[in-house]
């Protein structure tokens, strides 16, 4: 036996106070992921990204692809440090709302009948599908969508966010911010915490969600405080997004790779080793509802995001310009 089954329930139940009923049903899994790869004449220590997926797809043709299976993988590849493992169980995990959302905001905004016309002859995207087949059904959905709204209602209806709003995960940066003289002191600190999570990671030699981050990356951020973190210029601020793989976007030369590596949708990356415009621009309103979401709970009030740049505009970066709002801009300090 080669997984670290005491080190691994240990972890669980000491480290991350897990009920014994979930210990076990982690166990369970992994030793289940392990047989699996052992037919192969691998083991959980040797398993590649390919690996991974080859075991996604059997586990959706025998329906037991649930989310609980693909959490034990990501416990225990944090676990044992296993980085490769980590970020292809991640990558399942990130994102996997955004059609299923899709799907039920049509319901709420357009009615059923609608929903339907725009998902006809498209069934609901596994759990655990390969990144590579996930863009298909964005640009089927995103066409169909923007032919029967137009462009303009379309961004609108996208600028909503198709992300879950992580509300209790953002209530933090809405105590930092209440805690904070004005909106500058704010943004300071937000960048100063960003770079701090990154040599942490760096330091560790641990993932930021699934990239490394090396002394490039590191500076990268540093000198830029637009990433992730924002910049305030006037009445709004500029925030733009770190490469979802900054270590290979930074030495890249070709332009398409360039933006396969900035991408970070799990909806639309793939498709960009393909064509350098995948899918319609409008699209990317989804990423300015998700910038949206958070700043909105930060202010505790409605919030106006816009797209200034973005790949699928056929730019290198995506920036987001964010309104802010009268209330917030009276502490400013000219």
């Amino acid at each position: 036996m080669n997984i670290d089954i005491e080190g691994f329930t240990q972890y669980l139940s000491e480290e991350r106070k897990l009920a014994k009923e979930v210990v076990d049903a982690c166990i369970e899994h992994i030793e289940d992921f392990n047989a699996f790869l052992q037919k192969n004449g691998k083991t959980i220590n040797t398993a590649s990204y390919d690996d991974f997926y080859e075991y996604s797809a059997y586990l959706i043709s025998i329906g037991q692809n649930t989310l609980d299976r693909y959490l034990s993988i990501l416990r225990y590849a944090y676990f044992k440090k296993m980085n490769s493992l980590y970020a292809a169980a991640l990558e399942v995990i990130d994102g996997r709302e955004v059609i299923e959302n899709l799907s039920s905001r049509l319901i709420e905004e357009f009615g059923e009948e609608f929903r339907n016309h725009i998902f006809e002859g498209v069934e609901m995207p596994p759990l655990g599908l390969h990144p590579k087949e996930k863009p298909e059904y964005t640009k089927i959905l995103i066409q169909r969508l923007e032919e029967k709204l137009g462009t303009e209602r379309c961004a609108r209806f996208l600028n909503k966010g198709l992300r879950n709003r992580y509300e209790e995960a953002r209530k933090p940066d809405r105590e930092l911010f209440l805690q904070c003289k004005n909106i500058d002191e704010f943004l300071e600190q937000k960048h100063k915490n960003f770079v701090a999570e990154l040599e942490a990671c760096y330091n560790e030699g641990s993932l930021f969600f699934t990239q490394e981050i090396t002394k490039e990356v590191l500076e990268l951020v540093k000198n830029d405080p637009c990433i992730e973190a924002g910049v305030r210029e006037g009445e709004t601020i500029i925030i733009k997004k770190i490469p979802h793989m900054a270590k290979e976007y930074l030495t890249e030369t070709d332009e398409r790779m360039k933006r396969y590596y900035y991408c970070h949708c799990p909806w639309v990356k793939q498709a960009f080793l393909e064509s350098e415009r995948p899918v319609s621009q409008v699209f990317c309103n989804c990423s300015a509802g998700f910038y949206r979401a958070y700043w909105e709970i930060v202010f505790n009030q409605p919030v106006k995001v816009e797209v200034v740049r973005s790949l699928l505009q056929g730019d290198s970066v995506c920036t987001f310009r964010v309104y802010l709002p009268r209330d917030v801009l009276d502490n400013v300090e000219e």
